[in-house]
């Protein structure tokens, strides 16, 4: 379920593979190109022979305080990899260039809940490597559980005029634990790319939960109202005003 990204790495035996070179992504911008690799996988191939054969008679040679050490780092990896595993966080997967099929940047999410995780992707070449992503409600109700997540991003494209923008979503998920299945909804709250600019003067981060969350974002000439009530949160992100269909 988890990728890493491997520059170099060291086999049996001590010899290196190359890393990889950078690719260019849309904006220009060199990147390395995610490759899928088990980590654990990775980990093998870089720890150091704990049984190797005598030159001279054959026999097997156990390295016990080798073997020690690679046990000790084979768990710190997997008490690593189940901390990540459970750890709620937002991330861009950029498309791979030797996949056979072209494929999209997608956002990525991390959902957790106690002692389950599932990550959530969906296409998307706006609001690219957030810096800033928070889970800002959760409550579960049965089988269900609730969530509103703020990500936010810098502009990352190659319109100048948006070299300080940024890219902000609200997402609001339905997530049923029991059977995995989630539906997800998303509000774009400002986006320089798309002419979006919020319009409320307090961020979602500093919301309180005390009552609903508002936000107010224009377009263009369009007006619109978006509100989050954290005592129905069935209802998910609701439209209180919307001049867009009026025109």
């Amino acid at each position: 379920m988890f990728a890493i990204t491997v520059s170099a790495q060291t086999k049996k035996g001590g010899s290196k593979v190359k890393p990889k070179k950078a690719t260019v992504d849309s904006t220009g911008a060199p990147i390395e190109p995610e490759v899928p690799i088990d980590p654990m996988e990775a980990l093998e191939n870089s720890l150091p022979l704990e049984v190797e054969l005598d030159a001279m008679t054959g026999k097997k040679i156990v390295h016990k305080d080798v073997k020690r050490k690679n046990d000790s780092l084979r768990k710190d990896l997997k008490d690593r990899l189940k901390r990540e595993k459970l750890t709620f966080r937002v991330w861009t997967q950029h498309p791979n260039p030797k996949a056979k099929v072209k494929e999209r940047k997608q956002l990525c999410m991390n959902l957790v809940h106690k002692d389950t995780n599932l990550i959530y992707k969906t296409n998307d070449s706006i609001c690219v490597d957030p810096e800033v992503y928070k889970l800002l409600f959760e409550k579960s109700v049965g089988d269900t559980t609730y969530m509103l997540i703020y990500v936010d991003a810098f502009t990352k494209s190659s319109n100048e005029l948006c070299a300080a923008g940024h890219e902000t979503k609200l997402f609001f998920v339905r997530w049923n634990t029991a059977t995995m299945k989630t539906k997800v909804k998303h509000k774009n709250i400002a986006s320089c790319t798309k002419g979006i600019t919020k319009m409320s003067k307090e961020s979602p981060l500093d919301w309180d939960k005390s009552g609903p969350l508002e936000v107010k974002y224009n377009r263009s000439f369009d007006f619109t109202e978006i509100k989050f009530d954290p005592a129905s949160p069935q209802l998910g992100i609701q439209v209180t005003r919307d001049d867009t269909k009026e025109n």
